[in-house]
């Protein structure tokens, strides 16, 4: 059988070469892959555009309504919520999105919440079949004030004079009580305000329930016991121990109007300027009322023997609550360029020679004002009838200008009240400037603790009313601040409640510590360190209300405490607040480094610190009632 043997034409075996070569050459595979690579990064590029577009016109919605419903939920803010948040969006050009606003009140909080909805056309997802994609928002913010209790510790040291300090303190320590006593606030928040300069000064009633002693009225006429100068500059030769030697030793007389001649006051050596008569009427011997007497003419007596009387008289029938002679304690005299002096009426024994006292004869005083030109002084001293036992009565306490109690180291290892009942003396340390300083080492009484108030008008109107004193104890203001706080603080809070000082409503405060219902707070404003706490080591002697200690001579005082001991005394009263659940402000008001260090670490946290100047006080304590007034976002 004959084969045949098939061979393929050229043609066919052209074209089978060819396939096969392509199947088997494998240089083109790359560039399909990386076809289809950049066709895929473009469309996730593409889609990542269309979502950061919509994530940006998202924020941007959110971020505004944020804003709308923080200024909405503020309880100082008096526009209606609903109007607050439409006028926040509305100016970004947002309005149109807002879907629902809704607000929640409560007696001390404000809820509102709002919702947005927003679309966006895709670019690059269209061709996925994703035309829009959503930007929407939802934002819940709230302000809640619950049980505040707030301890303000104002500096009034006499370096607030310098740089405007005191008068960029003021308007931003106002700004801070009005704020966080909004409306309200009644009967939830209370406020201890605090003034320190080298002490504090709790206030007379305070005082009294510390037991606290004043000094008396020196009982041997006030010229010596025969081996010491006689105080108050006396003439005396000191060989009077008493009274009725007094009269047989003519040396004893400080002029012609001393004990032997009956006079109250020594002669001033220049033209009076106006004087203060101080009035006691609540029976303690201590001044509660004051009226001054100004606009004396060049030719006026300058010895107020010669009409003390006639002003007396005159001013107790202006003031209805003065009706017993015996309400009357003595006279401050301001004239040229001499200190101050006081000179006591009531209990005098030391005839014209000045006595301690208060000497607030510039600024705001407890009282009117009166000008010299509209009192007939010898028709009024007709009616004159003075305290009585006017020269020769027992030794008594009288009116002391502060009323500051000595607070011993142990006593800053706990947080109650002090317990010491010694008086702190009356003395002026370091220079003094009359124009906005008062007398005292120790505050003078209208310079007293504020306890417990929510009266945002009284205590702004204190706050106005600042006078400097002497000295930088902010461990006693620290001391004060965190007793105020202190549940065994109860009792003195009843006796205040018994005395008037404060609103019955606030019977049972301090509230517990770490009551889930109450927050306790403290801020502190200083603008300097700590100092050493000098004394006068004759603590009753007048010098050391007229001549500054310094000026006496180093011989005159003595370092009761060292600033070291007094910085550690501040920390540990700080370390106790932080125990206990107090949150701590410091402020550091044009400060050194190492001064504004101090509050540093006093603060709870270096958030808590603020280191200021200038203006920038006001911001300080804006951002500090802010975070008591605890407004947040919480959605």
């Amino acid at each position: 059988m004959a084969r045949f043997a098939f061979s393929p034409r050229p043609a066919q075996l052209r074209a089978s070469g060819a396939i096969g070569r392509f199947c088997d050459n494998d240089g083109g595979n790359i560039t399909i892959y990386s076809v289809y690579i950049v066709l895929l990064t473009l469309t996730i590029m593409g889609a990542s555009v269309d979502l950061m577009r919509q994530e940006a016109s998202r924020a941007r919605l959110q971020t505004t309504l944020d804003r709308a419903v923080l200024a909405a939920a503020d309880l100082d803010q008096f526009q209606t919520p609903s109007d607050v948040v439409s006028d926040y969006v509305a100016k970004a050009g947002l309005d149109s999105y807002v879907t629902g606003v809704d607000v929640t009140l409560g007696l001390n909080e404000r809820t509102v919440s709002a919702d947005a909805a927003s679309s966006l056309s895709t670019i690059f997802l269209r061709m996925s079949g994703r035309d829009m994609l959503p930007a929407n928002a939802l934002a819940t913010a709230e302000e809640r004030i619950a049980n505040v209790e707030i301890s303000l510790v104002l500096d009034v040291s006499g370096s607030m004079r310098y740089d405007e300090r005191m008068d960029n303190l003021k308007p931003a320590a106002k700004a801070f009580v009005e704020k966080v006593m909004s409306g309200g606030t009644e009967s939830v928040t209370t406020l201890n305000l605090i003034p320190f300069a080298g002490q504090v000064n709790p206030g007379d009633i305070m005082f009294d329930y510390f037991l606290g002693k004043r000094p008396k009225i020196k009982g041997n006429n006030g010229w010596g016991n025969g081996d010491q100068d006689a105080p108050g500059g006396s003439l005396c030769n000191n060989n009077a121990e008493n009274y009725d030697e007094g009269l047989a030793d003519p040396s004893c007389a400080d002029g012609a109007d001393g004990p032997v001649a009956g006079g109250f006051f020594s002669a001033w050596p220049q033209a009076i300027s106006n004087v203060v008569v101080y009035f006691d009427t609540d029976g303690d011997d201590i001044y509660d009322v004051a009226h001054k007497i100004e606009d004396f003419p060049e030719d006026a007596p300058r010895d107020a023997d010669d009409f003390f009387k006639g002003a007396v008289a005159y001013l107790m029938a202006q003031d209805s609550d003065l009706t017993d002679p015996a309400q009357f304690l003595g006279i401050s005299i301001k004239g040229g360029k001499e200190k101050n002096r006081y000179f006591q009426v009531k209990g005098n024994l030391n005839g014209a020679t000045s006595d301690l006292g208060p000497t607030k004869n510039k600024g705001k005083i407890p009282g009117n004002t009166y000008s010299y030109s509209q009192i007939d002084y010898l028709l009024w001293e007709a009616a004159y009838a003075g305290p009585e036992a006017e020269e020769t009565g027992p030794a008594v306490n009288v009116n002391m200008p502060g009323s500051c109690v000595e607070i011993d180291g142990f006593e800053f290892a706990n947080s109650s009240l002090p317990l010491s009942d010694e008086y702190v003396p009356i003395f002026h340390h370091w220079a003094i400037d009359p124009s906005v300083m008062d007398w005292g080492w120790c505050p003078g009484e209208q310079m007293a603790i504020q306890y417990y108030s929510d009266n945002a008008a009284s205590l702004t109107q204190f706050i106005d009313d600042i006078r400097m004193h002497d000295g930088t104890g902010a461990q006693f203001g620290m001391k004060y601040a965190l007793a105020l706080l202190d549940p065994t603080t109860r009792d003195a809070v009843s006796h205040l409640i018994d005395a008037g000082l404060i609103e019955s409503r606030f019977e049972g405060r301090p509230i517990d510590w770490h009551d889930p219902e109450t927050e306790k707070y403290i801020v502190m404003m200083t603008d300097g360190q700590v100092t050493d706490q000098f004394r006068p080591n004759d603590p009753d002697a007048p010098i050391n209300g007229e001549v500054e200690l310094l000026d006496q001579g180093a011989s005159s005082y003595n370092v009761r405490t060292a600033r070291a001991a007094n910085l550690d005394h501040l920390y540990q009263q700080c370390e106790l607040a932080r125990t206990r659940g107090v949150t701590v402000f410091t402020i550091a008001f044009e400060t050194t480094v190492q001064a504004a260090e101090e509050m540093r670490l006093c603060a709870s946290s270096d958030s808590h610190f603020f280191h200021v100047h200038g203006g920038e006080i006001v911001d300080a304590f804006d951002s500090i009632a802010r975070q008591i007034n605890n407004l947040r976002l919480i959605q």
